[in-house]
């Protein structure tokens, strides 16, 4: 063997020990390692490239590179181009790292972190070959989802609203001042609409709470599908919503998506197999005209929504600087009116019904009165329509039921008689699932029997829900309490339903008595509902006579009772027993009580 020989052969040895020894290097790697040929597929791969893929070699070796590079995604997060993929851009000469998604293995779908390194050949002019080296990293990957979904949902649950999805007050601020900010750049406008839905209570109480919970999402979609997708439609609270209008041009816009607005929420709805209908108040305030800060824009639409509320509901009003004031006032008697029922500054006076057939007072309807603290009295309707939207009808509703018993327990037991003593419910009281027992409760403390009260109930409350009216009305009845429909004729009376009402007796609205007998259309009336009352044996009560024509016209028709000033003006409760005592046929000199005029 000459010289030239064994330098060859010597190179060969070394060649094999150092290809041995990378072989032994390269199985002995925690990583998994793969060998590309120049063609892009593997030609080689250790046992850490097999458990990590979970493929045998066989299933590896002779397949593409892709088998470790399926869509790969740059350290930042971008994915590459597949001009850029790591094993490609090795084959073209450039080492490259990235992390690799979607590798597909037994054990399903992983994700590989990889670093790619070309092999040249002595000239470096070209590829031999390629060593990818890689990391399963899926449960590091998994755990970094696992948490951003978590951060996500965070951070939903603390700008969102759970039970609607929409934006809750802390994004709508944020979406508010982005309008705003968007307004000064483009010299445009950004319009609060703040919506109110009308007696939502109602239903709640009626239907119950999961029902008012489907009423509010049904509400937020259609909401959602009256505006634009650059606006907002948020849940400040309660059944309020308001919707943030960014990028406004006119007035005209705002106009036009609260008239869609009212559409959408007039149509009815159908919740837990109950046909629903609800209606919204709007209140709107523009940027810049009216506020340039986002709490001052809220809080002006919400003063116009209260203004919608006070012309009837289901309308659209916009802010004014007026409507501000009369916020401002209308805070201030609510507050007072608080501290009063605080302080309990109230009194009840007491109006007399007189019977028209003998002439004698034969029940007593109690009527609050509010003292203030230098005496001057304030008479209910100046402050029971504020006690009924702030809720403080309640409180004061229960105060009057006991001092009512407790009053009228003291006059039997001072000889006075019985008669039957008469308290207003509010239509607040009248679906109070409690009322019944509070009710109960009262009577029990007075030692009063349940069949010397009588309730007046107003006809618009009775008939806003028949169904349930029909039960609460029965268990009343069956207390022995006795009712009267309140103020009839002025509502929307079914009388299909009226005569299944457990009632005793229908008191006439006072804009009909007070019109007659001049009025023969009022006259027509009264008389109509007088006849209707006695064919379904129910009392009548004419309300509000004024005058001795007055009576003899109620008498003539056969009504049972009256109630007017003629007859008597409320009074406090220590003036009854005088009145009572001296009434009958001396209070008239006889006059009317006597023979009916042919």
């Amino acid at each position: 063997m000459n010289r030239n020989e064994r330098k060859v052969q010597a190179l060969q040895s070394s060649l094999r020990e150092t290809e041995a020894r990378y072989r032994s290097v390269i199985a002995a790697m925690a990583e998994g390692v793969v060998i590309i040929g120049k063609d892009g597929r593997v030609i080689e791969c250790n046992e850490a490239a097999q458990k990590i893929l979970d493929r045998h070699a066989d299933e590896i070796v002779g397949r593409r590179g892709s088998v470790v590079s399926r869509h790969a995604i740059k350290e930042g997060g971008t994915r590459f181009r597949v001009s850029e993929c790591p094993i490609v851009a090795a084959l073209r000469g450039t080492a490259c790292s990235g992390v690799v998604m979607g590798v597909e293995s037994r054990r399903g779908r992983r994700w590989l972190s990889i670093n790619t390194r070309p092999i040249f050949a002595d000239d470096r002019a070209s590829v031999l070959s390629v060593v990818a080296s890689f990391s399963d990293i899926t449960d590091r990957k998994e755990a970094e989802e696992a948490l951003q979904r978590s951060q996500e949902r965070l951070y939903f649950l603390a700008t969102h609203d759970v039970l609607t999805a929409l934006p809750n007050r802390s994004l709508l601020q944020a979406r508010i001042e982005h309008g705003i900010a968007l307004a000064q750049r483009t010299s445009t406008h950004v319009a609060i609409l703040f919506v109110d839905l009308d007696r939502f209570k109602n239903i709640n109480d009626t239907l119950g709470h999961a029902a008012g919970d489907a009423l509010l999402k049904a509400v937020a979609t259609r909401l959602q599908d009256c505006v634009r997708q650059s606006d907002t439609v948020a849940r400040q609270g309660g059944d309020e919503f308001v919707v943030v209008m960014e990028n406004v041009q006119s007035v005209d816009e705002v106009k036009l998506a609260a008239e869609r607005m009212q559409t959408m929420l007039a149509r009815p709805l159908v919740i837990g197999g109950h046909e629903v209908y609800v209606t919204g108040s709007i209140g709107i305030s523009l940027y810049p005209k009216d506020a340039e800060q986002a709490a001052t824009l809220i809080r002006h639409a919400d003063v116009a929504m209260y203004r919608a509320k006070q012309l009837g509901r289901n309308c659209v009003q916009f802010y004014s600087k007026e409507l501000d004031t009369r916020s401002v006032e209308r805070l201030s008697r609510e507050t007072r009116l608080r501290r009063a029922v605080e302080r309990q500054e109230f009194v009840l006076h007491y109006q007399p019904r007189l019977c028209l057939r003998s002439g004698n007072i034969t029940g007593m309807e109690a009527l609050i009165r509010w003292q203030t603290a230098d005496g001057v009295l304030t008479l209910p309707s100046e402050f029971i329509p504020l006690a009924e939207e702030t809720g403080l009808i309640i409180p004061i509703g229960q105060w009057v039921l006991e001092q009512a018993c407790r009053q009228n327990k003291l006059w039997q037991d001072h000889g006075l008689g019985f008669m039957p003593i008469s308290v207003n419910l509010s239509a607040n009281q009248f679906v109070d699932e409690d009322l019944v027992s509070r009710i109960a409760n009262v009577l029990a403390a007075a030692h009063m029997d349940a069949r010397w009260l009588e309730l007046e109930i107003t006809e618009s409350a009775a008939m806003s829900d028949l169904w349930s009216s029909t039960q609460i009305l029965t268990t009343l009845h069956e207390l022995g309490v006795r009712v009267t429909l309140d103020d009839f004729g002025t509502g929307y009376s079914s009388l299909s339903y009226l005569r299944r009402f457990p009632i005793q007796s229908l008191k006439i609205d006072r804009s009909f008595i007070m019109s007659t007998p001049r009025d023969q259309d009022a006259v027509a009336i009264v008389g109509a509902i007088g006849a209707l009352a006695h064919s379904l044996r129910l009392e009548t009560i004419g309300e509000g006579a004024e005058t001795v024509a007055q009576l003899e016209l109620l008498r003539d028709l056969g009504y049972s009772e009256v109630q007017g000033n003629y007859v008597s003006k409320p009074l406090p409760a220590d003036e009854i027993p005088a009145l009572v005592r001296t009434a009958s046929l001396q209070l008239f000199g006889g006059e009317l009580f006597g023979p009916r005029a042919q």
